[in-house]
């Protein structure tokens, strides 16, 4: 097998997923990409995880003072600057898979989710993915959440379930929208069919990116209503709003 994906990587030689130079990682960006990949570091909301500029102890964003999230806290892998003109290389390839769909660059953000992880995984007793609507996920071909808890709970031995949360009727993409907005689109947008799967479990919320949160407070709120004992949220990017 060693010597099939040599000969393979002379005629098709690894690409970064980011910049697409060649690089000798076939599931990792280049150098040049991975410096711009930047995992958030203190000061950060203690609650959301938003990180602040500058220096001094976490403390809570306005958001959250405003408007307390239904989870624990939440955490990043990594963030970009989400109106940011230049380009960054993980929100870049996060958007091709999800929207191209590319379902060939799961293991590469998988690896970073696992090399970048904030979070202990054993504290948890079910890992819960953000789920997509049918009509979404029929158009998606796969639950991009769901590819990137499989490779977390087989490598920390955490159970993972797509099925306790149902997303049970189609949203409006959260793209373009506003903070408030964004509350209503998906408000009752989730239920638990079978309450027993979440009933006094520590769920961790896995998705891929969190701007506002919107999405991520309305999940909790629904796993909680069901008798989750808690929920944290984690993410593989944050898009920082500045």
């Amino acid at each position: 097998m060693a010597r099939w994906t040599s000969a393979l990587d002379l005629l098709y030689p690894p690409r970064c997923p980011g910049c697409a130079a060649s690089t000798d990682d076939p599931l990792g960006f280049c150098p040049a990409c991975s410096r711009q990949i930047h995992p958030p570091s203190s000061p950060l909301c203690s609650i959301c995880g938003d990180p602040f500029a500058g220096a001094g102890p976490d403390h809570l964003c306005h958001r959250c003072l405003e408007r307390r999230p239904s989870f624990g806290r939440a955490r990043a892998c990594a963030t970009y600057v989400a109106a940011e003109v230049g380009r960054s290389p993980l929100k870049q390839v996060l958007q091709r898979y999800k929207y191209l769909p590319d379902v060939s660059l799961a293991p590469v953000l998988a690896r970073l989710l696992l090399a970048h992880c904030p979070l202990t995984p054993a504290d948890y007793d079910l890992l819960v993915p953000v789920p997509l609507h049918l009509r979404r996920l029929r158009w998606r071909g796969f639950n991009q959440a769901q590819l990137l808890g499989r490779a977390l709970a087989r490598t920390h031995g955490l159970a993972l379930d797509p099925f306790a949360l149902e997303r049970t009727r189609p949203t409006q993409p959260q793209v373009e929208l506003d903070d408030a907005t964004r509350r209503r689109n998906v408000a009752g947008a989730f239920a638990v069919a079978t309450p027993a799967r979440v009933r006094r479990r520590r769920i961790l919320l896995l998705d891929d990116v969190y701007t506002t949160g919107a999405t991520a407070s309305e999940c909790s709120r629904t796993l909680l209503r069901a008798g989750a004992r808690h929920v944290d949220v984690l993410v593989l990017a944050r898009a920082v709003l500045r």
